[in-house]
């Protein structure tokens, strides 16, 4: 792991817990995403981008790809489509923290499982072959691109 990847979630966990349900759960716009859609959206997508390094390590992956720059994604005026919509559930900050907790500690328990995985190498679907470790990188990339879309979601509803 990374520093990045450690303080953008702590940021992100910072900034929840200053929301009330009105900004947590309002949507800018009819079909645009709340802020509690877009926290489910990260945490899900870290145990989606976790699973492709398990599914590596499973298909005994080893090998070495080149470090990418994953800058790109925090790149708003490039629209990507979520490869699943988030539910409509109305959450707290509680709730909201609660699932980027869980997202980090079943991380963190794969870690502890899975003490090389610099070995391996993963496919992403946009990035090609990626170092398996590089995935920290791209969670927090990720995460910080999300966060700009809350900064933006939170100046619209006010």
């Amino acid at each position: 792991m990374n520093q990045s990847f450690i303080q953008t979630r702590e940021k992100l966990i910072s900034l929840l817990g200053d929301l009330n349900d009105y900004e947590l759960n309002t949507a800018p716009e009819v079909g645009a995403w709340t802020v509690a859609q877009v926290v489910e959206h990260l945490a899900v997508a870290e145990v989606n981008f976790i699973g492709l390094v398990e599914n590596a390590i499973q298909q005994n992956h080893i090998g070495h790809a080149e470090e990418k720059d994953f800058s790109i994604v925090r790149d708003r005026s490039v629209k990507m489509k979520a490869q699943q919509e988030p539910s409509t559930v109305h959450r707290s900050a509680e709730d909201c923290i609660k699932l980027l907790q869980n997202s980090r500690n079943a991380t963190e328990a794969f870690l502890n499982e899975n003490k090389y995985i610099k070995r391996y190498v993963v496919f992403h679907p946009r990035f090609g072959v990626i170092p398996a470790n590089s995935i920290f990188t791209l969670i927090a990339e990720h995460e910080q691109r999300h966060m700009e879309q809350i900064d933006e979601i939170l100046d619209a509803i006010e």
